[in-house]
């Protein structure tokens, strides 16, 4: 028995829910599909309309909540004992993506949260190539064996017992400290060979804000007294931690400006990656001081 979440915003993609609906009419199993709209603009969420169907539960909301809100309010609308979380913007191209995760539960019944591959499509465009990189490089690989919130199955139980802090509403960083809780409390993740792909790129520009937000959701996490162990799990913190009593801040501080702008202009590389992490370093600073 399966609940299909789903937390939808600005991004038409239908395909997602007619490959979801195929694949679980194909199997024998007990299943729903809840999509919660974000409060998107009306031409990007009034195709949702058409999957009126008994197994589908489309709910709209007047006003945006927020990435751990919605993933919360999903999980309380949910019947079943099992849930699989998709980000809205996934395109799924394994024809028994959903008989791949019932099977894994059969075969680690141990596991209280399973998370799946994320990968990224082809990419010519320059000025999304910033996200592309950075989500092939870094993200895909890292989805292979850390938690991230875009693809995976959790226990409901379990989900009830961790949920996400609502204190957060910007992007980013969210997800990391639900894995790192989960882990902190004893709970068995696992990661499986199953992947979706991230349709929905951002500009470089866009992806660069989205990482400012990102770190001021961290910065706002260090304030929180209940987070002080587990965050020290991410090198980010624990570089941040190891200098923050030295000089370095101060003569780094006029780099940030120009990291920015390279990021955004130049091609994507290895040295690209460095920068970035050079640039959170510098806007965490920033937002502790």
């Amino acid at each position: 028995m399966l609940s299909i979440l789903v937390p939808h915003y600005n991004f038409i993609n239908q395909t997602l829910f007619l490959e979801l609906e195929l694949q679980c009419l194909s199997l024998p199993l007990d299943f729903e599909i809840i999509v919660i709209d974000d409060a998107s603009l009306t031409p990007y969420k009034n195709y949702l309309n058409q999957f009126n169907k008994a197994y589908f539960n489309i709910i709209f909301l007047d006003k945006n909540i927020g990435r751990s809100a919605i993933r919360n309010l999903l999980a309380a609308k949910a019947s079943y004992p099992f849930l699989l979380f998709l980000d809205g913007d996934s395109c799924i191209k394994h024809p028994n993506f959903i008989k791949n995760y019932l099977n894994f539960v059969q075969q680690n019944p141990a596991a209280d949260l399973v998370c799946g591959l994320r990968n990224y499509p082809e990419c010519l465009n320059k000025e999304y190539l910033l996200h592309h990189y950075y989500g092939t490089k870094v993200e895909m690989l890292a989805s292979k064996q850390a938690f991230h919130s875009s693809n995976f199955l959790i226990k409901k139980e379990v989900f009830k017992a961790l949920q996400f802090d609502e204190r957060l509403t910007h992007y980013g960083y969210e997800d990391v400290v639900f894995g790192l809780t989960a882990k902190a409390k004893g709970y068995t993740i696992k990661n499986s060979d199953n992947p979706v792909i991230h349709l929905q790129l951002k500009t470089n520009q866009q992806f660069m804000a989205d990482t400012e937000d990102a770190v001021q959701n961290l910065a706002q996490l260090m304030q929180l007294p209940q987070y002080e162990i587990i965050l020290k799990e991410i090198p980010l913190i624990r570089i941040y931690l190891l200098y923050k009593k030295t000089g370095l801040w101060h003569l780094l501080a006029g780099l940030k400006s120009r990291l920015r702008k390279n990021l955004e202009q130049e091609k994507p590389n290895a040295t690209s990656i460095k920068k970035l992490q050079l640039y959170k370093l510098l806007h965490l600073h920033y937002c502790l001081s």
